[in-house]
C-alpha cells in the first residue's frame, strides 16, 4: 500500500502524530492530539484514524494499552513530505559559512572544521567524507623547499588546497622551486588531477626536451600524486560528536548505545555508510532501510557534493529516527550549496593576495 491511498484526513494526522513524536519522544495517543492541536475531531474519531494506521503500517503499539510510534514508512512518509520545506538554524549556518571563507586552510583541514561545526549546529554526530580529489581541477601548482632534501608541493584547486612531500635525492633552492612550480602550472593548468597522474610521462618527455633543469621534478611529483590519491582514499574520512548520541533517549541502553559508538570509530564502516552513486543532492536512509542491524533504530542522513557530476565529498549525519528532518535537510542543502560555490575561488585568491609564492 503506497501514500497515495492516504485520505487527506490521515496525511494530517499522520503528519501531526510523526511530528509530535519528533518533538517530545512521547508515544502518540489520541487524547495528546486532542489537546495539543486545533483540530475538530474527537478524540474517538482520532482513535480510530491511529487505529487504521498502525494497521496500514506507519505506526505500530510498543505494548498493547501504550500509544503508538512511527514506524520506518511513517518516517519515509514524514521526509517525502517535508523534503521541500526545509529550516535551519541561521546563526549556525553563518559559522559554517565564514569556515568556507577562509579558504587559506587546506582541504582536509577545511573538511575537519566543518564536519565539526555541522555536528554543532546539529547536535548529532557527523560524518564528512573527501573522496575523488583525483576529479579535482588544478589551478596552480607551487614547490616549496623544506629542510633535508625535501620540498612541499601545493596543489591550488577550486575546493581548496592540496599538498604533500616531495622527497628528493638532493637540497633544492627556493627559486628552483618557484621556477619548477611555474612550470608545472603551465603543463598542468586546467587538467584534473587524475588527467596529471595520466599524462605526466608524456610531459616529462616535453620537458626534456624544453627545460631540462626540472625534467627531475617530475618523477618526484607523480610519486608524491599517487600517494596523494591513496592517502585520501584511505584517510579521508572525519567524524566529530559521537557522543551527542547519547543525549537522546533512544541510546539509553548501554549496549545499544556502544554498538553505535563502535561504529563511529571505525572509518572503513563510515565510508562505506555515507558513499554511495546516488543521484540525489540529498537523501534519508531510515531504520530497517540501511539493512543493519545496529542501526535499526538510527537514521542516516547524506549530501553529496559534486562538482561537473563527480561526487568530490559526501556527509552524513547519524541520529535516532525521531530526528529533526526539517533542521537536518537545511543544514545540509546549506552545506552542498556553499560547497559548489563558484565564487569560493575568487575568495580564496583574495584571502592570499601577497604570498610570496603567488
Amino acid at each position: 500500500m503506497s501514500d497515495i491511498d492516504l485520505s487527506d484526513r490521515k496525511k494530517q494526522i499522520l503528519y501531526q502524530a510523526v511530528e509530535d513524536y519528533i518533538e517530545n519522544a512521547s508515544p502518540i495517543t489520541s487524547g495528546a492530539m486532542v489537546q495539543k492541536s486545533e483540530t475538530t475531531l474527537s478524540s474517538a474519531t482520532l482513535r480510530n484514524e491511529l487505529n487504521a494506521l498502525e494497521q496500514m503500517g506507519y505506526l505500530k503499539q510498543l505494548h498493547t494499552s501504550g500509544g503508538r510510534v512511527p514506524t520506518t514508512k511513517g518516517y519515509r512518509f514524514f521526509v517525502n513530505t517535508i523534503k521541500d520545506n526545509c529550516r535551519a538554524d541561521l546563526d549556525g549556518l553563518m559559522k559554517i559559512k565564514s569556515v568556507f571563507e577562509q579558504r587559506t586552510i587546506n582541504l582536509s583541514e577545511l573538511i575537519k572544521v566543518v564536519a565539526e561545526k555541522i555536528s554543532e549546529v546539529t547536535d548529532y554526530p557527523t560524518i564528512v567524507s573527501l573522496g575523488g580529489i583525483d576529479k579535482l581541477e588544478i589551478l596552480s601548482i607551487k614547490i616549496i623547499p623544506l629542510m633535508t632534501n625535501q620540498a612541499l608541493m601545493l596543489i591550488q584547486t577550486p575546493r581548496g588546497l592540496l599538498n604533500n612531500t616531495l622527497e628528493l635525492e638532493q637540497s633544492v633552492d627556493e627559486q628552483s622551486c618557484i621556477d619548477a612550480g611555474r612550470v608545472l602550472t603551465n603543463k598542468f593548468a586546467k587538467m584534473t588531477i587524475g588527467e596529471m597522474v595520466d599524462n605526466i610521462v608524456t610531459k616529462h618527455q616535453e620537458i626534456i626536451q624544453e627545460l631540462n633543469e626540472y625534467a627531475g621534478f617530475f618523477e618526484y611529483v607523480l610519486q608524491s600524486l599517487v600517494g596523494l590519491t591513496k592517502k585520501y582514499a584511505q584517510n579521508g574520512v572525519y567524524s566529530k560528536g559521537a557522543t551527542k548520541l547519547l543525549k537522546n533517549p533512544e541510546y539509553q541502553n548501554v549496549e545499544q548505545a556502544k554498538e553505535i559508538l563502535q561504529l563511529l570509530e571505525d572509518k572503513e564502516e563510515l565510508k562505506n555508510l555515507i558513499d554511495d552513486d546516488s543521484d540525489d543532492e540529498i537523501e534519508f536512509s531510515i531504520g530497517d532501510e540501511l539493512c543493519d542491524e545496529r542501526l535499526s533504530d538510527c537514521t542516516i542522513a547524506k549530501a553529496h557534493c559534486k562538482i561537473n557530476g563527480e561526487n568530490i565529498a559526501s556527509v552524513g549525519i547519524i541520529g535516532p529516527k525521531r530526528m529533526d528532518y526539517a533542521k537536518i535537510s537545511g543544514a545540509l542543502k546549506f552545506i552542498v550549496d556553499e560547497f559548489n560555490k563558484p565564487d569560493l575561488l575568487e575568495t580564496s585568491k583574495n584571502n592570499k593576495k601577497g604570498d610570496q609564492y603567488d
